[in-house]
């Protein structure tokens, strides 16, 4: 047994070190250091509310000589035995002894949605197929190094595709609560996997895209010794009925796969599956979405106006919302310490979004100011509507930055004013910057409201408005266009055995909740093959 123990707060000069936390706890309960046997951080949050007293807020579960009469001493609710967590195991309650899948399952994709349906099929005893059309992250690291250094474009390997998806040229942000057990599954899986142990505790936890390279290797590791197969640089071209399966699927490379089971984790990049899918008959429907510019500015700015004058904190992050009649607002992917990226996936389209490292320290913060974009506001009759409202945006926006990869940017400042930029703007992306309108570049209704909230932005963060910071983009693919409508079972509703997944399929908005819909797809699969008895017993 042991104790867990909130809100223990050290302030920021303290510093860290287990002998500080002891003392501090220690201090809460009124008890000697000598009879505090163990400390276990399971929370860390900063709190800057107070610029001139700013700390660390520390929840843990310690263990200690005398529970009883340490609690009954304590008379505070933030002294409690420590809850009994449950565990989380994808196929508990499954009978897969000895059951090997008839055919393994085919995933398209090796983002967040696809490597985690590999991992729980995987740990079922089940292999399965994975079909990634950009390069592995060694490789693909090079590729992406090209296109900052000189634009050179590369279309089937980017910052959207290659193995780890779109997720793994990010912050790596983890922007979900981690008391259900499924979520703590995924964070136990990240740190098993390479990731660092903090994102156990911090409160705002980020993995940072130097360790979700890591990750993407280790992960692929694990399942290749698992008996998983992964194909690369091949691209899924079509599927149809199969001859002994459901389907077969057919590959750039030439193969012909048959399978029963066919995972659809694309990612919301790959327009060009959206459009095969639906020729094939595939239910999709239009959805909303969000459109915007990544915001930039010096991180020294944002640290004084979020922490004052102290120095001994970490790059500051914040989180905005403003509304516009029916229309929010928000920031999307905040990157305190990050760098600006092309993520366009298409030749002759422009669309950024933001990365860090884990140490966060490249000088500037960058996030995402997004406006809710309606259906009404681009759906004229075909279900792919929103696709080309995305891509004519992007389209302009490769022309207004000089057709070379450079993005179009324009001083903040500027952009509320409308009127041009003059002189040298400052910027993390690469290849670089050209001075540009983007208050003209955006629709009229997007421009308007990004206008209305910053002067809401600025009354919350005093200086945010500011000569010295940048406005470039486009930031165009917050989330997918569409939907692929999917059943109780999470089967598409047209095609028995097609599972819809992640972010692509419009079922989940970042890395978390695309790893957490891998899971529940590979469980679902499961389940549903077991009721199909789709299954060899091999006893």
């Amino acid at each position: 047994m042991s104790l867990q123990v909130s809100n223990v707060e050290i302030p920021i000069e303290e510093g860290f070190s287990s002998e500080i936390l002891s003392k501090y706890v220690s201090d809460k309960l009124g008890v000697p250091q000598e009879v505090i046997k163990s400390l276990e951080i399971k929370k860390k949050s900063l709190d800057a509310r107070r610029k001139s007293r700013i700390k660390y807020v520390y929840q843990l579960h310690i263990e200690v000589d005398g529970e009883d009469s340490v609690i009954e001493k304590s008379q505070t609710s933030d002294v409690i035995r420590t809850p009994e967590l449950k565990s989380f195991n994808p196929i508990d309650g499954l009978d897969l002894a000895s059951k090997v899948l008839n055919t393994p399952p085919v995933i398209i994709g090796s983002g967040p949605a696809g490597i985690f349906a590999a991992l729980a099929l995987a740990e079922a005893g089940q292999r399965c197929i994975i079909v990634e059309r950009g390069e592995p992250v060694e490789s693909r690291m090079r590729t992406v190094g090209r296109l900052r250094r000189n634009g050179q474009f590369e279309e089937e390997s980017n910052f959207c595709f290659g193995e780890g998806g779109a997720g793994t040229f990010s912050d790596g942000k983890l922007t979900c609560g981690r008391n259900h057990p499924l979520v703590r599954y995924l964070f136990e899986k990240w740190v098993e996997f390479g990731a660092p142990e903090d994102i156990l505790y911090n409160a705002h936890p980020h993995i940072g895209t130097d360790y979700l390279m890591v990750l993407a290797k280790n992960m692929r590791t694990y399942l290749e010794a698992r008996g998983c197969k992964f194909i690369f640089g091949t691209r899924f071209e079509d599927f149809k009925a199969g001859a002994s399966a459901r389907y077969e699927v057919a590959l750039s490379n030439g193969d012909r796969i048959e399978t029963d089971h066919l995972v659809m984790a694309i990612g919301h990049s790959a327009r060009d599956t959206y459009r095969l899918l639906l020729d094939r008959g595939l239910a999709i429907q239009p959805k909303p979405f969000a459109i915007g510019a990544r915001f930039e500015h010096p991180q020294e700015d944002i640290d004084r106006i979020q922490y004052g004058s102290c120095a001994l904190l970490p790059a500051a992050e914040y989180k905005l919302a403003a509304r516009a009649g029916d229309r929010g607002i928000w920031t999307f992917c905040m990157c305190p310490g990050g760098l600006l990226m092309p993520t366009g996936a298409q030749p002759g389209h422009l669309a950024i979004n933001g990365m860090s490292y884990h140490a966060r320290n490249s000088g500037f913060a960058n996030a995402a100011v997004v406006v809710n974009v309606n259906r009404e506001d681009f759906y004229r009759g075909h279900v792919l509507d929103g696709v080309t409202f995305q891509e004519n945006i992007e389209k302009a926006a490769f022309a207004a930055g000089g057709g070379n990869y450079f993005s179009p940017a324009q001083r903040l400042t500027d952009f509320l004013k409308g009127r041009d930029s003059k002189g040298e703007l400052e910027s993390t992306y690469k290849p670089g910057v050209t001075a540009a309108r983007i208050d003209r570049l955006l629709p009229k209704f997007v421009v308007d409201s990004l206008k209305g909230a910053l002067g809401e932005y600025n009354k919350k963060m005093h200086g945010y408005i500011s000569e010295r910071a940048i406005v470039a983009g486009v930031e165009s693919k917050t989330s997918s266009p569409i939907v692929m409508t999917r059943d109780a079972k999470l089967m598409s509703v047209s095609h028995p055995g097609l599972y819809p997944c992640g972010e692509g399929a419009g079922f989940a908005g970042g890395i978390v909740s695309a790893s957490l819909d891998g899971v529940k797809v590979a469980r679902a699969l499961l389940e549903n093959a077991l009721e199909d008895r789709l299954f060899q017993n091999l006893h």
